[in-house]
C-alpha cells in the first residue's frame, strides 16, 4: 500500500502557511454536540466530573455528519448532502447552507472557527476555509488517507487521527515549512473507539464500543494522553462533534 502523503507549505493554495496566525479550534474544552438515535440534537456542557445535556433540536435522524467549529457554531452534512453551518443565537440555531454535493465526504473535523478538514472517498485530505462572505475555499493537503477510521479537530492546523489499526496520531503544522507532520502515540490503541470529538489542543472525547462509555483523554507533557471516564450509557449516541 502506498504511504500516506501530506503536502508541504506552499502546496495547493498555500493555506497551510498561514495556519498558526488564525488561532485554534475552541469549545473552551468544555462542550460538544451530539445527535442521538431519537434524532435529537443535544448540546453537552461540562458539569463537574461529567457533562450535562441540553436538547436543542429534533428531527436530525438523517444527518450524515457533524463537527464543532467553536462553542456556538457547528457544521452538518444534511440528509440531502448539503453542507450547513449552524450558529447559536442564544435561543436557537440559525442555519446557513454553505455547500451542496457533499456525498464524497467520508469524515469531517473542525479545526478553527473558520476552518475544517475533510477526508473524502478518494482518500484526499482537504482543508476548507470560510471567506468573509461565508464562501468556502478548498485546498488538497494530503493523499492516501483512505484507511483512516476517525478524525477530530484540535487546532490550526492540528488534528488527531485514529488509524484503521486503532493507532493514534496527532498531526501538526509546526510552522517549519515542511507541511503537516505526524506525531504517533506508541502504545495507544483506540480500536474500540466508535465516535470521537476534539475539545481543544490537549483534550478529546471517545465513545467506545461495545460498552458505550464516554472517556476524556487529556495530554500530559510527561505521561502522554491520560484517560478518564466521563459517562456511561452512550450507545444511544449516533454522532458527536
Amino acid at each position: 500500500m502506498e504511504a500516506k502523503k501530506v503536502l508541504a507549505d506552499g502546496a495547493g493554495t498555500g493555506m497551510v502557511q498561514a495556519a498558526e496566525s488564525i488561532g485554534i479550534q475552541s469549545t473552551g474544552g468544555h462542550s460538544f454536540i451530539e445527535v442521538n438515535n431519537q434524532g435529537q440534537l443535544v448540546y453537552w456542557a461540562r458539569s463537574g466530573n461529567t457533562f450535562a445535556n441540553h436538547v436543542r433540536g429534533s428531527d436530525w435522524d438523517g444527518t450524515h455528519a457533524i463537527t464543532s467549529l467553536d462553542t456556538n457554531t457547528f457544521l452538518e452534512i444534511k440528509p440531502d448532502y448539503r453542507l450547513a453551518k449552524w450558529t447559536w443565537t442564544g435561543q436557537h440555531y440559525a442555519e446557513d447552507v454553505v455547500g451542496q454535493g457533499w456525498q464524497p465526504a467520508r469524515l469531517i473535523a473542525g479545526i478553527a472557527s473558520n476552518r475544517f478538514i475533510e477526508i473524502n472517498t478518494a482518500g484526499e485530505l482537504v482543508l476548507w476555509e470560510f471567506t468573509a462572505s461565508n464562501q468556502l475555499t478548498r485546498s488538497v493537503i494530503g493523499s492516501n488517507w483512505g484507511a483512516t477510521r476517525l478524525i477530530a479537530g484540535k487546532g490550526n492546523i492540528n488534528f488527531m487521527e485514529v488509524k484503521g489499526t486503532g493507532g493514534l496520531s496527532d498531526w501538526y503544522d509546526f510552522g517549519w515549512g515542511q507541511g503537516v507532520q505526524e506525531v504517533h502515540h506508541d502504545g495507544m490503541d483506540l480500536s474500540d473507539a466508535r465516535l470521537i470529538a476534539g475539545l481543544d489542543l490537549d483534550r478529546f472525547l471517545v465513545v467506545d464500543t461495545p460498552a458505550g462509555d464516554l472517556f476524556e483523554y487529556t495530554l500530559d507533557p510527561e505521561l502522554g494522553y491520560v484517560k478518564v471516564q466521563r459517562g456511561t450509557g452512550w450507545n444511544n449516541a449516533r454522532l458527536i462533534g
